[in-house]
């Protein structure tokens, strides 16, 4: 197998070291800053400037670039790649983005994949799981199982649809990320860290779907008590000398729930099932 790793940075670079022995490699980068060849030594390979025709032998192309430049990469790509070939997005782009560009390969006869890393690369390299969304799938599927990965292919999905739901996912793992930032150096100040931790055992008892439901639900019926104890914590965080940027703005949330309470009280069974209280929830989070 021929396989293109196009950006040679962390994401890049697990992936050749995970396929090295098990595939011909080519590398491109066109990004010096701090890694000037760097993969391309480590691993005694000629490394590529600029999309070409040393494309045309790959059979697979990994796209590892920052997801700003997504389109600009498959954009290039693409017309030198041979039918038959399959074009992998790796990178975190706009979900329409990568719509649009697999519109265009797929213009062209060849295929695009895109698949969102679901999980920390740098602890995991290759064997980090990954979704996968494409109507070649399962070519990407057998591609990162070779690295022992254990992909999941979404079901009916396209391109753009793996890395929406990453997204998604990334506002409530990132969410945590940060107050959990917040809250830990507080409790660290406080000389309690053990303590909170101890205090969050409760949310290991069962699925974590179970707990975002109950969350979801019961929040229709406790945003203002809820939304006082948030302005509490804030304020603690505050007087400990953190700022609390994240934990202040939750506040806006629950108010955004009050204010709709207000103008549209739920109906009685609102909190009763996940669809019935994200229906009712929809218009406090739009936009509009």
């Amino acid at each position: 197998m021929h396989i293109a790793i196009i950006g040679c940075g962390e994401v890049g670079g697990a992936y050749a070291r995970a396929l090295e022995g098990k595939a011909t490699l080519a590398l491109c980068d066109i990004v010096f800053e701090g890694r000037p060849g760097a993969l391309s030594q480590e691993l005694g390979l000629p490394l590529n400037l600029t999309k070409g025709d040393w494309l045309a032998p790959c059979d697979l192309a990994i796209a590892a670039v920052p997801g700003r430049a997504s389109g600009e990469a498959a954009e290039a790509a693409f017309p030198h790649m041979s039918q038959g070939s399959v074009y992998i997005d790796v990178s975190t782009g706009a979900p329409d983005s990568l719509r649009a560009s697999a519109k265009a390969f797929h213009a062209a006869g060849r295929a695009f994949v895109d698949v969102a890393i679901m999980g920390a690369i740098a602890l995991t390299g290759g064997r980090t799981p990954v979704l996968i969304a494409g109507e070649e799938a399962e070519r990407a599927k057998a591609f990162f199982e070779l690295m022992g990965a254990t992909p999941k292919i979404l079901d009916g999905g396209r391109p753009g649809d793996a890395v929406a739901l990453k997204l998604l996912r990334s506002v409530i793992v990132k969410g945590l990320e940060c107050l959990a930032i917040e809250s830990l150096t507080a409790a660290e100040q406080l000389g309690i860290r053990d303590r909170l931790l101890d205090a969050l055992g409760d949310i290991d008892s069962g699925p974590i779907a179970d707990l975002l439901a109950s969350l979801v639900t019961t929040h229709i019926l406790h945003a203002e008590r809820r939304m006082h104890e948030m302005e509490e914590s804030t304020a603690q965080l505050r007087a400990l000398g953190f700022d609390a940027a994240t934990t202040s703005a939750l506040g806006a949330r629950y108010a955004a729930t009050l204010k709709r309470r207000e103008m549209d009280p739920p109906p009685a069974d609102a909190h009763e099932t996940l669809g019935a209280a994200l229906a009712w929830l929809d218009r406090s989070v739009r936009l509009d």
